[in-house]
């Protein structure tokens, strides 16, 4: 989870490759927003699979199960009153997700749900108790008594917070771990520090000497360093209120090698 634009979804593939490489079978569910992107199954690596959620695929799914002659189905997905309930009604969208990330788990060892940005993350997340204090009985509260249940199990899931050692990130990342552990007090939350500039006390010396010079060379090391010096600032002044682990800029071609990069220094920190 984290603010959109700090690293999730790479760290959430190189995190699931590296569960994959262990032998266990693992899901990587996307979820973007409300997006119409195809639900497509997908096995992209051995043992590992990759899912990006469609709302109304997701929706039709959830029918599906709940009602198995297909002629009753198909009456109530063309209903008209259906297809509003679909799309408008608050919550419907989200309460289809996390049922379909939960009926999920009867199918894979480990499941790394690539969340959106936190604000309709966090909506994701309310939805289940929100749905069970509106339904005291039939199939939606009991569904939603198994998800709430799977959520609040700190043996079944766990929460991992992607951050960038900057200002808005930091504080938001704040105010989610606060909300995590007021709506799901026992389950385990880690963060994650991506694009930590790392500079050796060589570099940071050379910094200093060249400041003044008018070259390519030395002006980029400068900004470098500028660029350290102010993260380093704004992660002594977070140490106080968390702890986490770090992963640093890296620079490759392209996305893939980015993830795998990841993935090895993931590995390596086990």
């Amino acid at each position: 989870m984290g603010k959109g634009g700090v690293g999730k979804s790479t760290i959430a593939e190189a995190t699931a490759r590296s569960l994959a490489k262990t032998g266990k079978k693992t899901l990587l569910c996307h979820v973007l927003d409300m997006s119409e992107k195809e639900q497509k199954l997908a096995e992209i690596s051995p043992n590992l699979f990759e899912l990006t959620l469609n709302p109304s695929v997701s929706f039709r799914e959830y029918v599906q199960l709940k009602l198995p002659v297909k002629g009753l189905v198909s009456l109530l997905l063309g209903s008209k009153v259906i297809q509003y309930l679909e799309k408008a009604a608050p919550g419907v969208r989200e309460l289809v997700f996390m049922g379909k990330i939960w009926h999920e788990r009867s199918n894979y060892d480990r499941i790394v749900v690539d969340m959106p940005s936190t604000g309709y993350g966090l909506t994701m997340l309310y939805t289940p108790f929100n749905f069970a204090n509106l339904f005291p009985g039939g199939p939606i509260y009991h569904d939603t008594q198994g998800i709430i249940q799977t959520l609040s199990d700190p043996k079944q899931t766990a929460f991992v917070t992607v951050c960038l050692p900057e200002e808005m990130p930091i504080q938001e990342t704040i105010e989610l771990g606060q909300k995590l552990a007021t709506l799901m007090p026992g389950n385990p939350q880690s963060l994650i520090m991506n694009r930590v500039i790392d500079m050796e006390p060589e570099a940071i010396a050379l910094a200093g000497k060249s400041s003044a010079e008018n070259n390519p060379l030395s002006k980029a090391l400068h900004l470098i360093f500028s660029k350290f010096q102010d993260q380093k600032q704004k992660l002594d002044q977070f140490q106080k209120q968390a702890k986490w682990f770090s992963l640093p800029e890296i620079h490759e071609a392209s996305e893939t090698a980015i993830t795998h990069a990841i993935q090895g220094f993931l590995e390596e920190q086990k």
